[in-house]
């Protein structure tokens, strides 16, 4: 994150206010840090590397819009800073998002106004990776991935899937060691964004531990590549997506447990986003990436979960704090099973949707990691949920979504959801077709 590697060609015995800095900065040492790159900046105003440092103190300290002063300095000197466009834009928003005191929301349980809108969702998507292997990506373009589902998407009057795998040409990545086997990184040639179009996708997160597959410059691909086939995204620090779907004006928030976006952990954060998207929207959908990974892991626990060290938030207090905020629809993510799903103040919430779509990569191992649903959720105007239904998908053995006529996939939602959340009275019937008592 921070810009030091120079430090360590500069003699300690010699070191200033902007090196001392630094170095406290790394040391997590932020009160001294700001105040010795204070005097850094105030003894020599065009000192481009100064402010930027200076703006990561303040980051550090929970300080956004001091961030975003700092960071507009460097603007002023230097235009084309390595990332600065990114970092500013999370220093704005973030400010913003701090400044903002959220009123209670009035939640209208029941559904009211026509006409209904139709949302379908789907989990964790990967349409093939060149980075390793070239020769493994899919035929067509990749679309006969979407045979057994583009009819669900395509009728529907908005679409979305949790995309995993930047879209990218040529575009290298340092994110894993050579020879690791714990680490993935993925690419997608950009002439795949047609294919998701094609497919019917209206909407994707990018709120996710994939997005910087390929650093910032990937994620950039990933959203010019979308944006020229008129596929809107959530992801990063200010990008929200803003989309018509029927009538409606629909947004989507999207957040995960990396730095780059909002923050499963800070529930005070992801609902002022919410708040600010319901003001200029008639809905709002909320996609999250969190809770722990794997078979070991299905389960709503009620508690902060943890992956690989990192904090991935307490799902179920996140979603809640979602609803409570405005969201009309949660989607959840990033466990790469499927989990329980609640109807919680008249508002869908499916904590996770599994693997989708991993073509050679992702969800070829046989077990849980194969099953998923695909949400299909009708809204009243008001928000409200008037109908839903799981539609069962298997993926096969290059980890592609056919229909599941066996319905094991609903097996699984339809046990989790009793065991995790006994407290909330929904049924799950043999079509898939939810059904819950209104509060």
């Amino acid at each position: 994150m921070f810009i030091l590697a120079w430090l360590e060609l500069t003699p300690l015995a010699l070191a200033g206010p902007m090196e001392e800095g630094v170095a406290a900065l790394r040391r997590g040492r932020i009160p001294e840090a700001e105040a010795l790159l204070l005097q850094a900046v105030e003894a020599s105003p065009d000192q481009v590397e100064a402010w930027w440092e200076l703006g990561w103190a303040a980051w550090a300290g929970g300080r956004f819009a001091q961030a975003a002063r700092a960071w507009s300095r460097v603007e002023a000197l230097r235009p084309g800073y390595p990332d600065l466009s990114l970092w500013l834009a999370a220093a704005r928003t973030r400010a913003q998002l701090t400044a903002l005191i959220p009123e209670p929301h009035e939640v209208e349980v029941s559904p009211r106004g026509e006409p209904a809108i139709r949302i379908v969702a789907a989990g964790d998507t990967m349409m093939g990776s060149d980075l390793a292997r070239p020769d493994r990506m899919p035929p067509g373009d990749g679309d006969v991935l979407f045979d057994g589902v583009r009819e669900l998407f395509v009728g529907a009057d908005l679409a979305f899937v949790n995309l995993e795998g930047p879209l990218a040409d040529a575009i290298s990545s340092d994110k894993c060691g050579e020879g690791s086997s714990s680490c993935y990184a993925f690419r997608t040639p950009t002439r795949f964004a047609a294919t998701l179009d094609r497919a019917g996708i209206d909407v994707v997160s990018l709120a996710n531990n994939h997005a910087l597959d390929l650093g910032v410059v990937g994620q950039q691909s990933t959203m010019d590549a979308l944006a020229a086939v008129g596929i809107a995204h959530a992801g990063r620090y200010g990008d929200v997506a803003s989309l018509a779907a029927g009538p409606y004006t629909v947004a989507v928030v999207a957040a995960h447990s990396g730095t780059c976006c909002l923050s499963v952990n800070d529930l005070d954060e992801v609902q002022a986003a919410i708040v600010l998207a319901d003001r200029d929207h008639d809905l709002v959908l909320f996609s999250f990436h969190g809770g722990a990974e794997g078979a070991d892991h299905r389960h709503v626990t009620g508690e902060t979960e943890i992956a690989w060290g990192e904090r991935r938030g307490n799902v179920r207090a996140l979603a809640h704090a979602a609803v409570d905020a405005g969201a009309d629809l949660v989607i959840g993510h990033g466990p790469h099973v499927l989990r329980a799903v609640e109807v919680y103040r008249g508002r869908l919430i499916a904590y996770s949707l599994g693997n989708f779509l991993g073509y050679e990569a992702f969800g070829r191992s046989r077990g849980y990691g194969r099953r998923t649903v695909v949400v299909e959720a009708t809204l009243a105007a008001n928000g409200a949920l008037s109908a839903a239904r799981l539609h069962p998908m298997v993926l096969d053995d290059r980890a592609v979504p056919t229909p599941d006529p066996s319905g094991r996939a609903l097996a699984d939602v339809r046990e989790l959801s009793a065991e995790d959340l006994p407290d909330v009275p929904l049924t799950i019937e043999d079509d898939g077709t939810l059904r819950w008592a209104a509060p």
